[in-house]
């Protein structure tokens, strides 16, 4: 069975949380490029957002019990910096030895599921914000999914404590990168040199399902 690579677009973290719970994997791998405590801010700010009007809530906030049922087949992974995840991605254990708790046998039948939330955003800082830094990262993912039999999904949130971050969310795959490395800025919004949006630099690996979600103009930061 070949192995899926998709690009999740969704708004805020619990948008990917509730797509894990959905998917129902044999193994679920979340890796999450911030800390911890960065993490659990965004959580945070959800439920405070949402908490004056249960209408609108956020189904995962009122799924607790599920998601801790769920919790000895999802592994949490926190990477804070490049080098932290290409080092994890490089060294990842197999798939068997991930986690240990019952699976049924419909969920046997399932490929198990790394899903990396924010790693364009992990970029943005670095020299290698540009197509040749992201593609590397990008082929790391899939070749330690590609190990392990398992299926891939990048996912990039939105600011939840700060909904004016144009660094975060799904814009980032519309936003121009240079081709290389370490390259020069011409002002604040864009680059001497060639450059390309990163969903494409993305699409030699992953699926980008726009049908139901029109792409906003290409951007540049």
């Amino acid at each position: 069975m070949i192995s899926a690579r998709q690009i999740y677009l969704g708004n805020w973290v619990t948008d990917l949380i509730q797509y894990i719970l959905d998917h129902d994997a044999s193994r679920t791998v979340l890796i999450i490029c911030s800390t911890r405590d960065a993490f659990l801010k965004q959580l945070l700010a959800i439920t405070r957002a949402h908490s004056s009007d249960t209408a609108e809530s956020h189904p995962i906030l009122t799924k607790t019990i599920g998601l801790l049922s769920d919790s000895n087949r999802i592994k949490v992974v926190y990477c804070p910096t490049l080098e932290n995840l290409r080092a994890y991605l490089s060294v990842l254990p197999l798939s068997g030895d991930l986690m240990q708790g019952p699976i049924t046998e419909e969920q046997k039948t399932r490929k198990p599921l790394m899903a990396i939330l924010d790693l364009v955003a992990l970029h943005m800082q670095t020299s290698e914000f540009s197509a040749q830094g992201l593609s590397r990262t990008f082929a790391n993912a899939v070749e330690a999914a590609s190990r392990e039999g398992m299926n891939l999904v990048l996912c990039e949130c939105q600011d939840a404590a700060n909904h004016n971050n144009n660094e975060r969310g799904e814009m980032l795959w519309y936003t121009n990168v240079p081709l290389l490395n370490s390259s020069v800025r011409r002002g604040e919004r864009a680059w001497l040199g060639r450059s390309v949006p990163v969903n494409r630099v993305a699409q030699r690996w992953f699926e980008l399902n726009e049908s139901d979600h029109p792409a906003p103009d290409t951007m540049h930061i």
